[in-house]
């Protein structure tokens, strides 16, 4: 076992001592940009191994990983932990989040913004299973022209290994598109969850609260497949089942929607101020990757619907 807190320092871009052609002479939101709208049957594994093997941000070159058309070149780089690390995603440690955060915000480019908010959905997944909702701080988003809102709460790191696993990287590699073909990213739906159920939490409490997901969860999941994927903790978390891997099929937003919006108007009922805030501005962090999968359209049929 290794400390993901020794992974080698990065460097923001550009580089100044890059050959003219290569991508490392764009700055970060430049470099990503050109990543993410790389066109899949365009081969440039060259520009994107050295990109892996820079000193960018560990984001920039596992998003390069992710686009690598010949998966074997990256073998060449095992013995090497930081490359070994990307391989197997280890994006684990409180300056990523900073990272993500900033970029899912910042960027001049609607695809890195999307991409950051994907990856940070992942990560955020990763830290939070541990502590009971009770003993979590939960700090504010602060994004210019909207409320601050609650952000997820941030949990201890796991350990993990930081050797590369070769099965893991013969698989092929999850991009941080928030959609792709019929499937959406698992991740950006729980924590779209999350974000609006805390609205309700912070005004009903645990119990309350917990009755109201459960009960809505209830009336809805035999018309909705994927919501049997989503259940209600004790302490009125919702959790995702993503064991058979990160993406759902694309049915999972119109479910999940129609139980979230079922679950505002119920919470609203029992406490008129509970669901007061948009569902935007509830989700402002993760707001371009949601609009991409349908979110925001759905949920406002949804509740049009439901207040007829």
């Amino acid at each position: 076992m290794e400390d993901p807190s020794e992974r080698r320092p990065w460097t923001e871009g550009p580089d100044e001592d890059a050959p003219p052609e290569s991508w490392l002479t764009l700055d970060d939101d430049e470099l990503l940009h050109r990543i993410q709208v790389l066109d899949v049957d365009v081969d440039e594994d060259d520009r994107l191994i050295e990109v892996v093997t820079s000193d960018r941000h560990f984001f920039i070159r596992q998003e390069a990983a992710k686009r690598v058309k010949e998966r074997r070149r990256l073998f060449t780089f095992e013995d090497d932990r930081h490359i070994g690390q990307i391989l197997v995603r280890h994006l684990a440690r409180r300056e990523d989040l900073t990272y993500l955060e900033r970029t899912s915000m910042l960027s001049r480019h609607v695809e890195v913004r999307q991409a950051a908010q994907v990856q940070l959905a992942r990560v955020w997944r990763r830290l939070e299973r541990s502590q009971p909702r009770e003993t979590r701080p939960v700090p504010t988003v602060r994004l210019p022209g909207l409320p601050e809102q609650p952000a997820p709460p941030l949990g201890v790191p796991p350990t993990a290994s930081a050797a590369p696993e070769t099965a893991g990287v013969a698989e092929a590699p999850a991009t941080s598109a928030p959609l792709e073909g019929d499937q959406v990213d698992g991740s950006l739906l729980g924590w779209a969850a999350h974000f609006l159920v805390e609205q309700v939490w912070n005004h009903l409490g645990t119990a309350a609260t917990r009755e109201l997901l459960l009960r809505t969860h209830g009336e809805l999941a035999p018309r909705h497949a994927t919501l049997s994927l989503f259940a209600v903790g004790p302490d009125a978390r919702v959790t995702l089942d993503l064991e058979s891997g990160p993406r759902l099929p694309r049915a999972a937003v119109r479910d999940l929607v129609a139980w979230m919006a079922a679950f505002r108007r119920a919470a609203r009922r029992v406490a008129p101020g509970a669901a007061g805030h948009s569902v935007r501005a509830s989700t402002a962090l993760m707001a371009d990757a949601l609009r991409a999968v349908g979110f925001y359209s759905i949920f406002d049929e949804t509740e049009a619907t439901l207040s007829v």
